[in-house]
């Protein structure tokens, strides 16, 4: 009779706690391994994206932007554009010797910033997390883009207040900024502006219409501005003739200390001029005003002969020979008829002419007994000539020139007065300039 050996086999439950355990080992084996390789990397296990994040393409670019401070911005923080998310942060350090921190951000291939784009440190909410905010002016247009390796400069960066610095700044005003102290400056404002209202209210216009007066002038006020610029760099091309003067300038004043007194007497006698001048102006103001108004009539008819003056005036210089004469000269002589009328002569000899220095006779105030017989009233006379007319009666003692011919008075005419004879060996004409003082 054989015997049937019964081998011993394992449980199946037995079987199946060996298989897991092997494979549970290998994945914990894997994993360490898939950890122990990204602690190697450069940046750590910070370099591992994290789930949900923004994907960048195959071909991302790379910027690298400068911060005075970035708060507590960490890699794979969001990039943003118009609030929408572009790209992640890779990297954060501080360059060596330098105070400010260097952040390195990945964003999509289709964002081209240029070089006037800008970049901030903003949150999402109160108390959210940060991330860099792009904002690129002139992404639509044709200027430059920002050059590869070359960072955004500070100039063009800015971090937005935390509210840590918000609640600290907060609590230093509350603790000891002193706003107990803006209650006496409360209590003194309203007491200065109690029943001052109407007050109040219309120096507040009269400010809004100097303001409005100023803003209306700013014209005018840049112009002058820019004048006084001009002004300041011509005196300072000329600071050497500015800086002798200044040292000349004291010795012209100590002359002028020393004549002081002469100075002062002219202006004391200056004064007195003025009221003497104030005074007589202040006198003659209607006959000044009669006279004037007398000029308007002249001066009208003078301005419409202005033409008729203007053709006029060279002959006054070539009278009594114009220069349409020159035609009619033959050799060194011509043939010429001229007509004078010595009357005229007379007449400026009784203007005073030639008679020497007038002698002044107060007219007297009495009434003189006219005599209609006069053979000389009011031009009757027997001479020849233009007829006089008597205006004033004759003063005592006073005597006509000797070719003064008569006016109406008691005095009796002298004929030879009215045709003068020459003397030997001269002219018709040489006593008359004579007298005129001509050819003297």
């Amino acid at each position: 009779m054989g015997y049937v050996t019964k081998h011993s086999r394992p449980s199946l439950r037995a079987r199946l706690t060996g298989t897991l355990g092997a494979r549970l080992t290998g994945a914990l084996l894997s994993l360490a391994t898939v950890v122990l390789v990204a602690g190697c990397g450069s940046n750590g296990i910070q370099s591992i994206p994290l789930p949900g994040g923004v994907d960048v393409g195959d071909n991302p670019r790379t910027y690298t932007i400068q911060f005075s401070d970035i708060l507590d911005l960490v890699p794979q923080s969001m990039v943003k554009q118009n609030g929408v998310a572009v790209g992640r942060v890779t990297k954060v350090e501080v360059p060596d010797n330098e105070w400010y921190a260097l952040v390195t951000i990945k964003v999509k291939h289709e964002i081209d910033l240029s070089d006037q784009a800008q970049a901030a440190v903003q949150q999402t909410s109160l108390l959210g997390e940060k991330f860099v905010a792009l904002d690129d002016p002139a992404e639509a247009g044709n200027a430059p883009r920002q050059p590869d390796g070359q960072p955004i400069p500070l100039a063009r960066t800015r971090t937005a207040t935390d509210i840590e610095q918000v609640l600290g700044a907060l609590s230093m005003l509350l603790n000891g900024g002193g706003i107990n102290q803006l209650e006496p400056i409360v209590t003194e404002l309203n007491k200065a502006f109690d029943g001052r209202a109407n007050n109040v209210k219309s120096l507040l216009n009269n400010a809004s219409e100097l303001i409005s007066g100023l803003n209306k002038q700013r014209d005018d006020i840049i112009s002058a501005i820019d004048g006084l610029n001009t002004l300041s760099a011509r005196a300072n091309a000329q600071t050497d003739q500015i800086n002798r003067i200044l040292q000349q300038l004291p010795a012209g004043i100590a002359v002028l200390e020393q004549q002081r007194p002469q100075f002062v007497d002219l202006l004391t006698k200056l004064d007195k001029l003025g009221q003497v001048g104030t005074d007589v102006l202040g006198r003659a103001r209607e006959s000044m005003i009669t006279d004037l108004k007398a000029l308007r009539p002249v001066l009208t008819e003078l301005s419409k002969a202005a033409p008729d003056l203007i053709t006029a005036a060279p002959l006054m210089l070539t009278h009594p020979f114009p220069d349409s004469l020159l035609p009619a000269v033959q050799g060194d002589s011509t043939n010429l008829f001229m007509t004078l009328d010595l009357r005229t002569l007379n007449q400026l000899e009784a203007l005073g002419v030639g008679q020497g220095n007038p002698v002044y006779s107060p007219p007297e105030r009495h009434s003189v007994p006219v005599n209609p017989s006069n053979p000389y009233y009011k031009g009757n006379g027997p001479r020849y000539g233009w007829p006089t007319i008597t205006l004033l009666p004759p003063a005592a003692n006073s005597r006509p020139g000797p070719n003064t011919p008569p006016s109406g008075g008691t005095y009796p005419a002298n004929p030879a007065s009215f045709a003068p004879v020459p003397a030997q060996g001269q002219g018709l004409l040489d006593k008359t300039l004579a007298q005129m003082g001509v050819g003297a």
